[in-house]
């Protein structure tokens, strides 16, 4: 991986290509899920990022991508081969449907009400067995 987060910083570094590109071809949606830990962040920024990629594309084929200053450089062209990559959006999906599991049992064991041990302890056994 590692794709995910150099579009991610592509994007959002360059003011032009975050207000004026991205939020046209998102409909004003952010990349970027912020969690209250890394790994759900991590998971949230790449479920949206994934949710995206329709709008991804067509930002990196449009007119405006193409006549921007950004097409051409080195940045820019890498960014957008990335994102036209179909390896890199099944990458997404792998670590998506590997990571759904755990994300959910992270997400029981952070909620105000703790569940008990036996059953912390099932569900573990549940999320081994599906990853």
């Amino acid at each position: 991986m590692g794709g995910e987060l150099y579009i991610n910083i592509y994007i959002y570094i360059y003011i032009y290509i975050q207000e004026a590109l991205l939020h046209h071809f998102t409909k004003g949606k952010d990349l970027i899920r912020p969690g209250v830990t890394k790994f759900p962040t991590c998971y949230l920024t790449l479920k949206c990022l994934y949710g995206n990629k329709g709008a991804l594309e067509k930002m990196f084929t449009s007119k405006q991508w193409k006549s921007s200053c950004f097409a051409g450089t080195t940045g820019g062209k890498l960014v957008q081969g990335v994102v036209m990559d179909d390896k890199f959006w099944k990458s997404i999906v792998v670590c998506l449907i590997g990571a759904s599991p755990l994300n959910k049992l992270l997400h029981l064991v952070s909620l105000d009400k703790k569940p008990v041990i036996d059953f912390l302890y099932e569900e573990v056994k549940r999320v081994k067995e599906k990853i």
